[in-house]
């Protein structure tokens, strides 16, 4: 029989605390009040809530001493960095860039293999610096290429190990644009203070091993033995998926997996999170029911259970805070306080925040909160309120049936209303009622049948309610909106979930006879491939695409719309349409029907994005990213119109074809694209490619791939580079117009002029690729650039004996090498500007000195896009200013 809805905040007071703690800490960094101040504002309101208990405003009180708690918590945590934290070391400069020290410290957890490297956390006990030791604290990922034959000494580290090594720690961005996660914050928010290389895991040295062969330790066996099952028993696809989702090591997951779940909006189930750790928790809990009823027995089981295998899929710091939720929650069904599952999320976020207060500005913890926050105050309860509207009967309490729209009440009893089920309790009854029933196909829909499509259509709900709440979120962190995911979390999910059974009960029958195994292994295989279909074919179109963000009223836009998802999830949550007489409530039919229009309205402002991209000012505006060891410049014109010469490419310069892919991010994704989104632009009106190096072609694909592109320019390359085919087929896809462009052409684009000076209309007799590159200047007004791409000497010298060459800022040609920059062509540009686009640290080691040393002769002020990050320079034809994005 139905119950009584509680409609009030009165039973969820933790959330609303969590609230105010959360306030706080965002607040810290706005309030310029010390600790102490802090604290005794905290305890004063406190105190005053205790004294003013009996009177309504002590809830106002309350809810300021938590506020405060929560900055207090804030500047705690930012204090609490010991002297000799690596972090704190690094950030001080007491341990150079680029300097290599020795480290001695303890291996943490399990070492994480990858097919042909390894990782490993290390708590640091001492440092050597300048040839002094000192000691150390702090937790520092170290990555080690390893071959076949390397694998027996990483076997010998194993936590616990005590092992010295020499190392480049490094804590700053690779790559320093606009857009994109700073990696000083990222390293925080794993609970890490730096990362390093080693060459090889023989560079390492063990210098003590635990004494005692830990649980711990086994744990981490049995997890590594079933990676190796995995891998032996199971194509590399499967096998990647099911070691990223059961064990928690993505780093078998290749790549065209992995896209295919982006591209679908599943990458989350990958991960694991709440997700894993409320199905691993709910299968151990049904189990062991099977053995006792006894609550307390079943959580303390359980628990232990879910911690153990929280503690061997590594125990990152998103796997331990879905663990703690689903403790939290449990427990509050063992001690009888199941009523408000809004409290129990609340006490939650009070708990971790109070724990890591720095996590309330990480995405894991703000996707993870906001989707659960989605079922727990929206989408469950409106669920049981469509439950109790398609099976209403008359009772004491709810006499009447619900205040909907009779549309509204018929789609409820079709999901709902059982017949046979009235029967029998109309037949209990002392009296009794004819009830008339309107559900739409009542003849066609069996039970079952009924029972599955109730099912659908509530999974399908949930998805939705938390895609609607998270597209900020996934909109600012993942640029992608995927409305084809409200249908294929349900697919994957119910799909991943059977393909893990079946290979889990493939490896366990693999131990008593391998045909046993055989036939969940092609269930596994046969799954897998059902799984990834609807993403391999996915036509993206509207189902799957990606966006900018709004530069500058990012913030106000989407706290606006966060506010309005709020207002209607709360009103959700107190939805109570049995009331007889319902009360005067904020949450009336008008003021919903307000906020759910300007929700819809700001939805479509952020997906649509019509006012996200720059507006034109009628100057010039040249960009030199900063991708490491390649070229990438952003032009945007005076009229508005932009231009993306070359993408940079990937940092591995290994012409070999790869067997196999992993999922690790490229050039043009987490670079060129992020600064481009975070310009706010979702299309780019052309893309050139100046010739066919990976390091200058490869983020174009990605451009091509996430843009619209009105038009690509290519010079006339004799390349079959892979990369080259690869561009030219995202463009072909695409429809997108492509040009040869050749010397001698000229374009006007919004007054500037656009002008080609290599590679010739004729065949360039050459053995260099570099040698074909396109060459560009542009003029305005008195203002001149020279981009050269990767020309070499042959080129400068046709150019000198061709054109006049003086130009306000030159590309330097091919990164500073010495196969450029003759004495003759640096003399000849004049240039106040040479520009140097090449990472602080180059595989090639360029620039080269001689060639720096000739642009500086010449008095042209020398940059790099590794040492200032992005350059930007800017004209209105007359005055030419520069910034950068690393101040000097």
């Amino acid at each position: 029989m139905p119950t009584p809805k509680v409609s009030q905040f009165a039973n969820a007071p933790m959330l609303w605390l969590a609230i105010c703690f959360a306030l706080g800490i965002g607040a810290a960094a706005y309030l310029p009040l010390g600790s102490v101040v802090l604290t005794s504002l905290c305890l004063a309101f406190a105190a005053a809530s205790f004294v003013f208990r009996k009177h309504p405003f002590a809830t106002v009180l309350i809810f300021a001493a938590f506020v405060f708690a929560g900055s207090v918590a804030q500047c705690a945590s930012e204090n609490s960095i010991s002297p000799d934290r690596i972090r704190r070391l690094y950030d001080e400069q007491r341990i150079p860039f680029g300097e290599s020290v020795e480290i001695t410290g303890v291996v943490r957890g399990s070492v994480e293999v990858t097919p042909d490297s390894f990782f490993a956390l290390i708590d640091a006990e001492s440092v050597v610096l300048a040839g002094q030791p000192q000691n150390a604290s702090g937790r520092i990922r170290v990555f080690s290429p390893s071959s076949e034959a390397e694998q027996e000494s990483i076997q010998d580290l194993r936590d616990g190990t005590r092992i010295r090594f020499s190392c480049e720690l490094k804590r700053d961005d690779e790559f320093r644009n606009p857009g994109g996660l700073s990696r000083r914050k990222v390293l925080e928010w794993q609970g890490m203070d730096a990362t390093c290389s080693v060459k090889t895991p023989l560079s390492i040295t063990i210098i003590g091993q635990p004494d005692v062969f830990s649980p711990k330790t086994s744990v981490f066996s049995f997890r590594e033995r079933l990676i190796a099952e995995f891998r032996e028993m199971f194509s590399p696809q499967v096998s990647g998926v099911m070691i990223a989702s059961l064990l928690g090591n993505k780093h078998f997951l290749d790549k065209q997996t992995a896209d295919i779940f982006r591209e679908g909006g599943t990458f989350h189930i990958l991960v694991i999170s709440g997700l894993h750790i409320t199905f691993i928790g709910g299968l151990a809990a049904l189990f062991v029911g099977l053995f006792t009823k006894r609550k307390i027995v079943q959580f303390v089981i359980v628990c232990t259970f879910l911690w153990l295998y929280t503690l061997a899929v590594g125990a990152d710091i998103p796997v331990v805070r879905a663990s703690l939720m689903f403790t939290v929650l449990w427990f509050s069904f063992v001690i009888h306080r199941s009523g408000s599952l809004a409290n129990a999320f609340g006490t939650c976020g009070l708990v971790l925040l109070a724990w890591r207060p720095n996590d309330l500005f990480s995405p894991s913890f703000q996707l993870t909160f906001v989707s659960v926050g989605a079922i727990v105050i929206a989408a469950f309860p409106l669920i049981k309120t469509l439950r109790e509207i398609g099976t209403w009967t008359p009772t004491r309490t709810q006499p009447f049936p619900a205040n909907v729209p009779g549309w509204y009440q018929r789609v409820c009893e079709t999901l709902y209303w059982n017949e046979k089920v009235w029967d029998i309790e109309s037949g209990r009854n002392v009296w009794s009622a004819k009830l008339f029933k309107h559900p739409f196909l009542p003849s066609i829909v069996g039970v079952r049948l009924q029972k599955v499509i109730a099912y659908l259509f509530e999974g399908i709900l949930v998805s939705a309610i938390v895609q609607t709440a998270m597209l900020p979120l996934t909109v600012h962190y993942f640029h992608r909106v995927t409305p084809a995911s409200i249908p294929l979390n349900l697919w994957t999910g119910v799909l991943i979930a059977i393909e893990s059974f079946a290979s889990l009960f493939a490896i366990f029958f693999s131990y008593i006879n391998e045909l046993l195994a055989l036939p969940f292994i092609r269930v596994a295989e046969l799954i897998h491939r059902l799984m990834v279909f609807p993403g391999e074919f996915l036509d993206r179109g509207w189902l799957s695409f990606r966006v900018p963000v709004y530069a500058g009223v990012e913030f106000e836009l989407y706290a606006f719309y966060i506010l309005l998802v709020s207002f209607v999830g709360l009103a959700a949550y107190v939805w109570d349409p049995f009331a007889v007489r319902p009360k005067a409530s904020v949450f009336n039919r008008t003021t919903l029907a307000l906020a759910g229009t300007m929700m819809a309205t700001a939805a479509m402002i952020i997906v649509f994005h019509p006012f996200s991209s720059p507006r034109a000012d009628g100057r010039l505006y040249v960009e030199f990213l900063d991708v490491g060891q390649g070229d990438s410049i952003f032009v945007t014109f005076p009229n508005g119109e932009t231009m993306l010469i070359d993408g940079g490419g990937r940092r591995s310069f290994d012409d070999g074809e790869e067997t196999f892919k992993p999922d690790s991010p490229s050039i043009g994704e987490m670079v060129v694209s992020e600064f481009l989104w975070q310009k706010g632009y979702s299309r780019v009106d052309r893309i050139v490619a100046t010739h066919a190096d990976a390091d200058h072609i490869q983020g174009l694909t990605d451009v091509a791939r996430n843009f619209g592109v009105g038009e690509a320019w290519l010079g006339n390359s004799e390349s079959d580079d892979s990369d080259q085919a690869r561009l030219i087929e995202v463009l072909n896809a695409n429809k997108t117009p492509t040009k040869v462009v050749a010397r001698g052409d000229r374009f006007d684009i919004g007054g500037v002029a656009v002008e080609i000076l290599n590679p010739p209309n004729s065949t360039l007799i050459t053995t260099s690729e570099n040698d074909r590159s396109v060459v560009i200047r542009l003029v305005f007004g008195e203002r001149e650039f020279l981009l050269t791409g990767d020309a070499e000497r042959a080129v400068e010298t046709e150019l000198l004996n061709e054109t006049d060459l003086r130009a306000d800022v030159v590309k330097v040609p091919h990164h500073g090498s010495k196969t450029s920059s003759t004495e003759a062509f640096v003399n000849a540009t004049q240039a106040r500007f040479a520009v140097i686009p090449v990472g602080r640290r180059s595989p090639f080691h360029h620039p080269n000195k001689d060639v720096v040393e000739r642009w500086l002769n010449t008095g042209a002020i020398v940059m790099t896009t590794g040492e200032y990050g992005t350059i930007r320079f800017s004209t209105d034809g007359q005055v030419l200013s520069v910034g950068s994005f690393v101040p000097k």
